[in-house]
């Protein structure tokens, strides 16, 4: 058995402007981080357009989000910008917040900074954007919880962007989690960078 794979090490994770245009592992900030629910609260008008109905859920949390949508699918084909505005992100919860609900185990801090070794999440190391008033203590990417949002929920919260190396740690754990396959060798992944 080889032995298991180390993440990349946390200086090679972040950089910051590095192209103009959104791309897969792009951090936000300020991101809606609701699950979707049923409804707490049917609300119908009967004065609008003669009992339109309206459905409120709450509460909403607000917090970071790493893309995921696949930089390929962003860029409009053959023109220059976007083709959609759709954008899917994952939550990117605080490491200790999980280990505080018991979801993480303290026992596996050690080996989860290390190799990144759980399918469900991917390690995100700290994060201090100084100027832009920006930080983020080591977290997880929630893969299992995608949120979709419409692009212009994102317009001016992008904080940074996953390096080269980080992109490719993305991906090995996106094939992971989507696949069950684990790729040992970070360099198969070819991450498009620009």
């Amino acid at each position: 058995m080889s032995p298991r794979p180390e993440r990349p090490s946390d200086a090679e994770y972040y950089e910051r402007d590095r192209v103009e245009l959104f791309s897969q592992g792009d951090l936000f900030r300020d991101v809606p981080l609701a699950y979707p629910l049923p409804a707490d609260e049917l609300v119908i008008d009967q004065e609008e357009r003669g009992g339109a109905r309206s459905f409120v859920s709450g509460p909403l949390e607000f917090g970071p989000g790493l893309l995921i949508t696949p930089s390929c699918s962003l860029g409009a084909q053959g023109a220059a910008g976007y083709g959609h505005p759709v954008r899917t992100l994952v939550p990117a919860i605080p490491l200790a917040e999980l280990v505080g609900r018991g979801v993480v185990k303290e026992t596996a801090l050690a080996d989860l900074r290390r190799f990144d070794h759980l399918i469900n999440y991917m390690y995100l190391p700290p994060l201090d954007a100084d100027e832009l008033e920006f930080s983020m203590p080591e977290s997880v990417a929630l893969l299992y919880m995608p949120v979709t949002l419409h692009h212009a929920f994102l317009e001016g919260n992008r904080v940074a962007q996953l390096a080269y190396r980080g992109a490719q740690q993305l991906q090995r754990k996106l094939v992971w989690f989507y696949s069950g396959w684990l790729e040992e060798d970070l360099n198969v992944f070819d991450p498009p960078m620009d």
